[in-house]
């Protein structure tokens, strides 16, 4: 079924559905206006916005339901190095929607949104070699990738942490330390550079 006919087969049961639903408490958004928000963002995305590449991808994932659509506009976004995109690559490549089903191409897209900074990102890092998904178990692995996790504010990421921590010899878990104090990401490598750039200039 051609991508426009899946988008209006599921705007029409929405539409069904708003039916039973009393207009002035409902508090989703109105049948047409969701159609009209895909038509405004696919304009803005065609244009080269990566932020409405993203979102446009969004709504085909979980509006639409069209994966292969919301592949084709994340992988445009992930081009532009949108993090956001990245992730959304990573957690449908894990499952196999709109694209084969593959883990090291999971991670591989994960790696990508981490390196940007994405503490989720870095949690699903953590999982994959916590539970050998794609690649070898290894719990230091996943020590540090939860740990980086955590440092980016992600809080999963700190009892996955601890809770790994009960495994592991003290060996184990001061190397595992010592690669996320050592881990530098492309967004924090480039950061770091701009701020040696900035303190250059000051003097």
């Amino acid at each position: 079924m051609p991508t426009s006919q899946k988008m209006f087969a599921a705007l029409a049961i929405l539409s069904a559905l708003s039916g039973c639903i009393d207009p002035s408490k409902s508090p989703y958004v109105p049948i047409h206006h969701l159609a009209t928000h895909i038509d405004e963002s696919q304009a803005s995305a065609e244009q080269g916005s990566a932020e409405e590449q993203y979102r446009l991808g969004l709504r085909y994932e979980r509006l639409v339901l069209d994966y292969g659509e919301a592949v084709r506009w994340y992988r445009m976004a992930a081009i532009q190095q949108h993090s956001e995109a990245f992730y959304r690559l990573c957690l449908l490549s894990d499952v196999g929607r709109g694209l084969p089903q593959d883990y090291q191409e999971a991670l591989r897209w994960c790696r990508l949104a981490a390196d940007h900074g994405h503490a989720e990102a870095m949690f699903k890092i953590g999982t994959y070699f916590e539970t050998g998904r794609g690649v070898p178990i290894d719990s230091v692995q996943a020590h540090q990738w939860y740990n980086l996790a955590a440092a980016n504010g992600y809080e999963e990421g700190v009892k996955r942490r601890n809770r790994l921590t009960l495994s592991m010899t003290p060996g184990q878990i001061a190397q595992a330390q010592f690669q996320a104090r050592s881990w530098r990401g492309k967004y924090q490598a480039s950061s770091q550079r701009m701020d040696l750039n900035q303190e250059s200039q000051a003097q």
